[in-house]
């Protein structure tokens, strides 16, 4: 598997302070349109109503992209006091968080693995799996499985990993795709803004971890990798699954 090499990291503060100033103005347009939009309703002439709707839908797609920003400098100023938590724990909640998007799509999503625990800033593998998890749903094609693994990984490293049956990334997507607002084939022409795997990777950073991306060696799509520390305090307990077991395995858990 191959990391993303380091990368200068763009300061995001002028982009964190305009996004602010956004905020206001931005809110106010959205207003004044649900407003127009109401007036439109029932009319004889649907098409203003559309029209006004469809410049709606592209507001509150500007208004993720603030959000997004405004997430990529808040990293920045991270608290610095740690959390223990249970990665096996945190990655169950979040496939089952995930699980309705993925029967929306037609997609299996899948979690196994063991308990491990792991040493983060508050919140961290949550709000990555959230990046990697949206990802790989929009990539897999009906049918396919995105599958999340939890284990340890090298001495004093909790990885967990979500693999996809999408396109998949090459050595220079893979090299560029931490990069602010950079995006790839399967990426473009979507929705997005681009800052989602920039996000996660700087929130791994600052927990003293690691976003990796690599193939899946034959098999098709991404392995978007989260490494941790791992909590070396913790007692080592018996692998225990997290959510309902499924398919016999007593740690596997699938959503469909």
């Amino acid at each position: 598997m191959n990391a993303p090499p380091a990368w200068e990291q763009e300061q995001p503060t002028v982009a964190v302070a305009a996004a602010h100033q956004m905020r206001g103005p931005l809110s106010s347009v959205r207003l004044r349109l649900e407003l127009l939009q109401d007036r439109f309703r029932g009319a004889a002439d649907p098409a203003p109503g559309r029209e006004v709707a469809a410049i709606l839908g592209e507001v509150a797609r500007l208004s993720e992209v603030l959000e997004q920003v405004l997430a990529w400098g808040a990293v920045e100023h991270a608290v610095t006091r740690a959390e223990t938590a249970d990665a096996l724990a945190v990655a169950g909640l979040r496939v089952e968080a995930w699980s309705a998007a993925a029967r929306a799509a037609g997609t299996h999503l899948e979690i196994i693995g063991e308990r491990a625990g792991l040493v983060q800033q508050p919140g961290t593998l949550e709000q990555t799996l959230d990046v990697l998890l949206d990802n790989a749903l929009k990539v897999s094609p009906a049918g396919g499985t995105v599958r999340v693994s939890v284990g340890r990984d090298a001495p004093g490293e909790v990885a967990v990993d979500v693999c996809d049956e999408g396109p998949g990334m090459t050595l220079e997507e893979i090299a560029h795709a931490c990069e602010p607002f950079w995006r790839g084939r399967a990426g473009r022409g979507g929705r997005g803004s681009g800052l989602g795997l920039t996000i996660a990777a700087a929130l791994l950073a600052a927990s003293g971890g690691r976003l990796e991306l690599g193939a899946r060696g034959a098999l098709p799509g991404l392995r978007a990798r989260a490494v941790l520390p791992a909590d070396t305090l913790a007692r080592t307990a018996p692998a225990q699954p997290s959510v309902p077991t499924a398919g016999g395995s007593p740690l596997l858990h699938t959503t469909s």
